[in-house]
């Protein structure tokens, strides 16, 4: 049991449904197959059922028309028109031999064949000797009416013409005998009538009698005839009596003979037919009752039978089907709880039915790799925040680093742009004055340069001025080199991190321009002074560009100071970004 419960469980659930099914139609099937059979069965009974109600219908017609027949064959040896008689008779006689050749063909129980057969037989031998009765009667019948009725007639006319002769002659002995004569013939007739008529032997035995009596009185009487009239009427009546009496006799065989074939041959053969026809009905009676009775036994054993398939049958199909439901529901159930309980992150719950073969088993395997899954998952969640840990660590001891390498790569950088800003403000400013005072010369030199056509000695005091300016200019050039220096080497070193740096790189270039701006102004003044002595002219061109390139000389100055005081706030500021850059990588 336990090995079919393994192999139950470890089969697919498509095939444990149609195993199910299976089961229930085979039980379908046999309950099918037991009703049809039954019902084939049922059928076959009533199709012998039907047959023997066939046969008994064929012998039920045979014996009517057979009846029928009978009576017709009595018919035509009694009625008064013969033909029309056995007319009817042959009609009925071809109607009882159909119906015999139906019966035959309708009968198949071999006992009940042969008694038809046999059967057929004697009524083939009734209708013969109905026949030979039908020919007995005409011959009868024409012995009757052409001997005995014609003859007895004139039989009787020619005694009574005798007895008138003999009463006209006064022969009173043939007169007597004569009357006896007649008496006597009226006695045959009558008897020969009812012997003919009614077969009545005694009137036969009372003919014979009388005949002889009437042969005794003729001889008698013949030796009294005496006149050649009376002699002719005697021997007609001799004549005529002997005829009367050959017809009688040949009517009384005729008669015989057909007594014999309608009193006793002709019923007996009939009581043998009817005999053979009652035994054939009652026995297919007897198996149509038996049939019938055994049909509604199979009905009622069939439909019994059937009933209780058909609950056995749903009874199994149900029970089956709780097996199977069970079978797939309950694992099914258990299983839905092991994924809830996983679900709800219970990882300890134990998964069942790995081990079976069917669906059930590998949604189970399937449980259970989920399970490992979420164990291995859980387990490397655990190893990658221990990961991240070291990782936050060493990536916070890489920061610290970087920070305080930067601090010392970055800090002084910042120092020295700090520092070149400072120094650049300072001579941004002596710069600012410088220029002021080159304008207040250049003005001095355009007053003198007005005089210069008279004395051109005030030539040598704006050279001097020139030469004075050129210094200035010189030392302002130097810082200014000095602080582009410091400059490029603070945006080398933090150009990406900041963009205060691109903003420093912009003032030195603006302090640049202006430094250069200044110093080929500074060029010209010098050029045009040391040309001054040219001509007074010339000077005082010469003192107008002076003029105008020391405002140019101021704009620029002013214009570095402006810078170089951005440059220190700027720088200012790159140092407490750079300062607060630091604190939070630290804190990282």
């Amino acid at each position: 049991m336990k090995i079919s419960a393994a192999t139950f469980h470890d089969m697919k659930v498509n095939t444990k449904i149609a195993a199910g099914f299976s089961a229930i139609l085979a039980i379908m099937i046999g309950v099918g197959a037991y009703g049809y059979f039954g019902v084939a069965h049922v059928g076959a009974n009533f199709e012998g059922y039907a047959q023997r109600v066939a046969v008994v219908d064929a012998v039920s017609e045979i014996d009517r028309e057979f009846l029928t027949f009978r009576r017709l064959v009595r018919e035509t040896a009694t009625s008064q028109d013969p033909a029309a008689a056995a007319k009817l008779a042959h009609e009925e006689e071809q109607r009882v031999t159909a119906a015999i050749e139906h019966g035959i063909r309708e009968i198949h129980n071999p006992e009940r064949h042969e008694k038809i057969v046999a059967l057929k037989e004697r009524f083939e031998e009734y209708a013969k000797l109905a026949r030979r009765a039908e020919i007995l009667r005409q011959e009868k019948d024409e012995v009757g009416h052409k001997v005995l009725d014609a003859d007895g007639a004139k039989l009787k006319a020619d005694l009574e013409h005798l007895l008138t002769v003999a009463a006209r002659e006064g022969n009173s002995n043939a007169l007597i005998l004569g009357n006896e004569v007649l008496k006597h013939v009226m006695q045959i007739r009558l008897s020969v009538n009812l012997l003919l008529g009614r077969h009545d032997l005694t009137a036969k035995e009372k003919a014979d009698q009388t005949f002889g009596e009437v042969a005794t009185i003729l001889a008698t009487l013949d030796g009294m005839i005496s006149s050649p009239e009376a002699r002719k009427d005697f021997d007609e009546v001799k004549k005529l009596v002997a005829e009367y009496h050959e017809g009688y006799e040949k009517a009384a065989v005729i008669d015989e003979e057909l007594d014999q074939l309608l009193s006793r041959d002709m019923p007996s053969l009939a009581e043998n037919v009817a005999a053979d026809a009652t035994a054939i009905r009652e026995s297919a009676s007897a198996d149509e009752h038996a049939l019938k009775a055994e049909a509604t036994d199979l009905i009622s054993t069939t439909e019994t039978m059937m009933l209780w398939s058909g609950i056995g049958g749903v009874a199994l199909g149900a029970f089956l089907a709780w097996v199977i439901g069970r079978g797939i529901s309950t694992p099914i159930r258990a299983i839905a709880e092991v994924l809830l309980k996983l679900a709800n992150g219970d990882k300890s719950v134990e998964v069942p039915y790995a081990d079976r073969k069917d669906e059930v088993g590998e949604n189970a395997r399937a449980a259970r790799i989920f399970k490992e899954n979420l164990l291995r998952i859980e387990q490397m969640e655990a190893e990658q925040k221990e990961a991240e840990r070291r990782a936050a660590a060493v990536r916070k001891a890489d920061m610290l680093r970087l920070a305080d390498e930067f601090q010392r790569a970055i800090g002084g950088v910042v120092d020295t742009v700090s520092a070149a800003s400072s120094q650049l403000e300072s001579a941004a400013g002596a710069l600012t004055k410088t220029a002021e005072t080159t304008q207040q010369l250049s003005g001095m030199v355009a007053a003198a340069s007005e005089q210069t056509s008279l004395n051109v000695q005030g030539v040598a005091a704006a050279k001097a001025l020139a030469n004075q300016t050129g210094k200035a200019t010189s030392e302002i050039s130097a810082q200014v080199s000095s602080m582009q220096a410091a400059t490029r080497d603070a945006v080398d070193a933090i150009q990406e991190i900041t963009t205060t740096i691109n903003r420093i790189s912009e003032i030195a270039g603006a302090i640049a321009a202006a430094v250069e701006e200044q110093g080929a102004t500074t060029q010209e003044i010098s050029r045009n002074v040391s040309e001054a002595a040219k001509g007074t002219s010339e000077v005082a061109s010469s003192v107008v560009d002076v003029s105008k390139g020391a405002g140019d000389t101021g704009s620029a100055s002013s214009q570095v100071l402006s810078s170089a005081k951005a440059l220190s706030s700027e720088s200012g500021t790159l140092k407490r970004e750079v300062e607060k850059f630091l604190a939070n990588v630290r804190a990282a």
